[in-house]
C-alpha cells in the first residue's frame, strides 16, 4: 500500500493551503492508498478523522508533527495534547506509554553546511566515515525514533542521500512523505507498506515490525507529467 505519511491541511496548520477533502481527492488522483494528516503540534479529533475517512471511502490516519529540541518528529498513536511538549525524551516517554511510533522528519533541513560537508566527503571516496558523519551518528535523537524520514517532498537530493546514509548506518527504517502544504505536492514522496494497513494500529505495527520502504516519486517521468497536467 502506498501511504503518504506527512501532510498538512488548513484545518490545523496555518502554513497549509488545502482543505482536508481536497487532500483526499488529490491522493486518490495520484494513486495513493492512504494518507496521514500530521498537523504542526496539533492532533486531529479521532471522530473528525473517521468522518473524513467515511465520507471519501479512503484510508485517512491522524498523526502529528511535534517540534522538539531534537528537531521535528512525526508521531502516531498519541491522542493527548503536545503543544507544550518540547523535550524529545519527554515525547518518547509519552509515545512509549501508548505503544506509538516516532519518525524523525527531514533530519537535515536546516543544516545546509552539514549536508554539503558530508556530500563532499562522500564524493572524495573517503574510505572511512567522515568526522561529520561520525558526529551525526552519535546524535541522541536517532536512539529515540523508530524510523527516519529519508524521502521528503521538500528536501533536496543531497539532503535525501545523507538521510539515507544515516538510516542505513544505524539500521533504521526509512519512510517517505510529501510534507505537502498544497494539493499538487501530495504523493510526491510516500511510504510503501507490503501488508494491508486498515487503521492507525496497523500502521504503527508495520512501522515497528513490518517491511516498509520510503519512495521518492518526484523524479519519475510519469509523476512530472501528471503534475504538469494537473496544472
Amino acid at each position: 500500500m502506498k501511504i503518504d505519511l506527512h501532510i498538512h491541511t488548513n484545518h490545523g496548520s496555518g502554513c497549509a493551503y488545502m482543505e482536508p477533502g481536497e487532500l483526499v481527492e488529490r491522493a486518490k488522483a495520484v494513486g495513493l492508498d492512504g494518507v496521514c494528516i500530521t498537523e504542526h503540534n496539533r492532533i486531529w479529533d479521532q471522530k473528525a478523522i473517521e468522518q473524513l475517512k467515511s465520507r471519501h471511502d479512503f484510508l485517512v490516519i491522524g498523526g502529528v508533527e511535534v517540534s522538539t529540541d531534537c528537531g521535528e518528529i512525526l508521531v502516531f498513536g498519541l491522542n493527548e495534547p503536545v503543544l507544550n511538549v518540547y523535550r524529545a525524551h519527554e515525547l518518547k516517554r509519552m509515545v512509549d506509554e501508548v505503544g506509538g511510533v516516532m519518525i524523525l522528519a527531514h533530519p537535515f533541513r536546516f543544516e545546509p553546511e552539514t549536508v554539503a560537508a558530508c556530500s563532499l566527503a562522500s564524493s572524495a571516496n573517503n574510505p572511512g566515515l567522515s568526522r561529520e558523519m561520525e558526529a551525526i551518528l552519535q546524535r541522541p535523537v536517532f536512539r529515540l525514533v523508530d524510523a527516519v524520514e529519508v524521502y521528503n517532498g521538500r528536501s533536496g537530493l543531497k539532503e535525501r542521500d545523507l538521510a539515507a546514509m544515516v538510516a542505513e548506518q544505524l539500521s533504521l527504517k526509512s519512510t517517505g512523505g510529501s510534507d505537502a502544504h498544497a494539493s499538487l505536492a501530495v504523493g510526491a514522496c510516500y511510504t510503501l507498506f507490503e501488508e494491508e494497513v486498515r487503521d492507525e494500529q496497523d500502521l504503527i505495527a508495520q512501522i515497528k515490525n513490518g517491511r516498509i520502504y520510503g519512495v521518492d516519486r518526484r523524479w519519475e517521468i510519469s509523476w512530472s507529467n501528471e503534475v504538469k497536467e494537473a496544472r
